[in-house]
């Protein structure tokens, strides 16, 4: 069993490589960086990246799960959990905190975290809507469905420069989820 040093520096290393890598995705493409590049600008050797991840991959994929988890608790928050209500909040909050995205966008990485998202999104389903009946392969696929378009939607209304109306995308993916 690891002991209270080894967990913490373990943590430390973790979120070390996790800002590094979102600072070199600023000005690299993702495919681009490498785990020495990465360690080094995190400060801890190639050991330690591999004590800590198998792959870059994971390391944007622990990352992304931190980053989105405020916004998971924030939509937990929302008493109206009506398709519309839930979709225009989702909007909003993606608006003023876009800058995940769109780092993720700019280093070509938006593919590698939609498995990342659909968790994010079947858990909120899971947890704060009754009315869609969430059993067996019925969930399954309406969690997938749901969650590529709204990611989707998602990259491409940031890639455009987030110029389409809140108002509009809360009714699409209204209608896409309810």
């Amino acid at each position: 069993m690891a002991n209270p040093y080894s967990k913490e520096q373990k943590q430390l290393s973790q979120e070390s490589l996790q800002i590094a890598l979102f600072s070199l995705m600023k000005v690299k493409k993702f495919n681009e960086i490498s785990v020495s590049e990465l360690s080094k600008k995190a400060g801890i050797s190639r050991m330690a990246f591999y004590r800590n991840y198998d792959s870059k991959e994971d390391v944007l994929g622990d990352y992304f799960d931190r980053s989105i988890l405020p916004f998971y608790q924030f939509l937990n928050q929302i008493e109206d959990k009506q398709p519309t209500m839930i979709s225009r909040s989702y909007f909003e909050y993606i608006d003023l905190h876009s800058e995940l995205f769109e780092v993720i966008i700019s280093s070509g990485a938006e593919s590698l975290l939609i498995s990342h998202f659909t968790h994010f999104v079947s858990k909120f389903y899971l947890d704060n809507v009754s009315s869609i009946p969430f059993t067996g392969d019925y969930a399954r696929y309406w969690n997938s469905f749901v969650s590529a378009g709204l990611y989707q939607m998602t990259i491409d209304w940031i890639k455009d420069q987030k110029k389409t109306p809140i108002s509009l995308l809360a009714q699409v993916a209204s209608k896409l989820a309810g």
